[in-house]
């Protein structure tokens, strides 16, 4: 993201990217268009300048051969002297200028491609930086400062996500036209180890662990193995405790967090009496 959009708002720098990625899209498109149009004037000249040259010495018929009942294209010319040197030469600059053409139209489309495809990168990790500040405000504003709502301790803490995370939004929308609540599984094991809730979502699985003790470095490795071994695509887990080690609470936290090897998502989060504390947003 560049320098002079870092201190914008999360509206202004989201709009800044909806307008770049609408811009590279258009100009991505035009370059597309005139990649086509050279190419089918090459082929269209190409096509022109060689009956051309055929039509000066003869001329291209259907022919019924009766003996083996089938219809052939034959060239018919108008003299025995079929193709002059001027003739063959002429058919064999056209040749030559139709592959420097079609090379100049796969490099453009090749370059075009590399070009959209860098971009298109860049603007990914553009979105996915505000996408981070955006879940990380919504995880502070809905999980510190509201009540939870809910019959389970499992139900309480969806209720509170749904509200931070698109994937599950969605789910709970779809749950509505059912007029049903959102679908959860409980009580699941992962190779010996009790998952409290999976929610299934587009992106993967989201999962709740609590936890009725102090959690150390240990547990947290512990549960990214035995999670990192299921067949299922894992979006986000969260682990939710009444207390953390002291090491957790401490500067050491980003490197622990950091060196655990983990293709998901792992946010660590205090149980208290009347709501939840965010420790950790991944």
């Amino acid at each position: 993201m560049s320098k002079g959009l870092q201190d914008h708002s999360l509206a202004e720098k989201l709009e800044n990217a909806i307008k770049q990625l609408g811009f590279w899209y258009r100009i991505s498109i035009i370059i597309v268009l005139v990649g086509l149009a050279s190419l089918s004037g090459i082929i269209s000249m190409s096509q022109f300048y060689f009956h051309d040259e055929i039509a000066k010495y003869g001329q291209i018929q259907e022919i019924f051969i009766q003996d083996k009942n089938i219809t052939v294209l034959a060239f018919l010319p108008y003299s025995e002297e079929i193709f002059p040197a001027e003739g063959i030469v002429s058919l064999y600059i056209t040749q030559v200028w139709l592959m420097y053409g079609n090379g100049v139209v796969i490099a453009l489309l090749s370059f075009l491609f590399v070009w959209v495809t860098y971009r298109g990168k860049a603007h990914t990790q553009e979105f996915e930086s505000i996408e981070q500040q955006f879940i990380r405000q919504s995880y502070l504003v809905n999980f510190e400062t509201s009540v939870p709502e809910g019959t389970t301790k499992v139900e309480k803490i969806l209720n509170e996500a749904i509200h931070v995370f698109p994937a599950l939004k969605e789910v709970q929308r779809k749950a509505k036209l059912k007029q049903t609540k959102i679908p959860y599984k409980l009580a699941q094991k992962y190779n010996g180890e009790t998952i409290d809730g999976i929610v299934s979502t587009k992106k993967g699985d989201f999962i709740v662990k609590f936890y009725e003790k102090t959690v150390s470095e240990s547990d947290l490795i512990n549960l990214v193995k035995i999670l990192s071994k299921s067949r299922d695509k894992i979006f986000r887990v969260l682990c939710v405790a009444p207390d953390y080690e002291e090491d957790l609470q401490s500067n050491k936290l980003v490197e622990i967090m950091d060196k655990i090897p983990k293709y998901f998502k792992l946010d660590l989060i205090f149980e208290e009496e009347h709501g939840y504390s965010m420790l950790w947003i991944d």
